[in-house]
């Protein structure tokens, strides 16, 4: 698992994109395009995902590495809910995204959880699609999930 930022041919390429960080109606927000922290992952189904470090995730649709509540559930970490599917290589600077050391020890030690965790996570939402759960997809963890952009990619 590396830690770096996206390029910025990345949001030049994919204004199309919905539900991603950052963009609205099309539109990258100015001043956000700066390349946020993403965790590039792969697959076993050979697809590179870009997941983003976020400070504020609110919903079970994540990997928490700092907690904000005595719950576990909102915090600071990986959210799945935002990953892009990195199609180009040059999309992924090669600038590393640097991060608490505590928070890197976590995340390097929990790489092969995460990467299952995930493949998990982009598996339930395929399912619920073939089978048109409303229950799944409308659920916090995927009601606002990139996922929608990739459903040729996955098989959809």
């Amino acid at each position: 698992m590396l830690l770096r930022k996206l390029d910025p041919t990345f949001y030049a390429e994919n204004a199309h994109l919905k539900e991603v960080l950052d963009n609205h109606n099309g539109n990258w927000e100015a001043g956000k395009t700066r390349g946020y922290g993403i965790a590039v992952i792969t697959l076993e189904k050979n697809l590179k995902f870009a997941i983003p470090l976020r400070s504020n995730i609110k919903h079970s649709g994540s990997y928490i590495t700092v907690k904000h509540n005595s719950h576990g559930s909102h915090g600071k970490g990986l959210d799945f809910s935002k990953a892009l599917l990195i199609e180009q290589s040059n999309y992924v600077s090669s600038e590393i995204f640097k991060i608490p050391s505590k928070e890197f020890k976590i995340l390097r030690s929990k790489s092969r959880f995460i990467i299952v965790t995930f493949e998990k996570y982009v598996d339930r939402y395929v399912e619920a699609v073939k089978s048109k759960d409303r229950n799944i997809l409308s659920s916090d963890e995927y009601r606002f999930c990139t996922l929608i952009n990739y459903h040729t990619q996955l098989g959809l």
